[in-house]
């Protein structure tokens, strides 16, 4: 399983816009062989942040999504409506909780 964690930065005046973009990405990617999560997740404190929470099965799922169009757009649309901020991944085995146990 690959986690990776994004923080994204709107312009204040095209918010909107980077929502849009933001809901086409997610609903694209989350059809995606091997995408077990993808989601955009705006900031509490500052309407302009967002966080992009991805959880891939496979190293060759993400390489596939990196290629596919929902990525592809995404990034090139980006620089009209906002920049990319920090990145963090992990790579390794996750076991399912019970959420009862938790």
């Amino acid at each position: 399983m690959i986690l990776i964690e994004g923080i994204f930065e709107a312009l204040p005046d095209r918010r909107e816009d980077f929502v849009k973009l933001a809901l086409q990405t997610m609903a694209a990617s989350q059809l995606e062989k091997g995408c077990s999560l993808y989601r955009f997740t705006a900031d509490l404190q500052d309407l302009t942040h967002f966080t992009l929470t991805e959880l891939w099965e496979t190293d060759e799922d993400l390489k596939a999504h990196h290629a596919g169009d929902a990525y592809k757009r995404f990034f090139a649309e980006l620089p009209q409506l906002g920049a990319r901020g920090n990145h963090l991944a992990w790579q390794g085995p996750l076991v399912r909780v019970d959420p009862s146990q938790l």
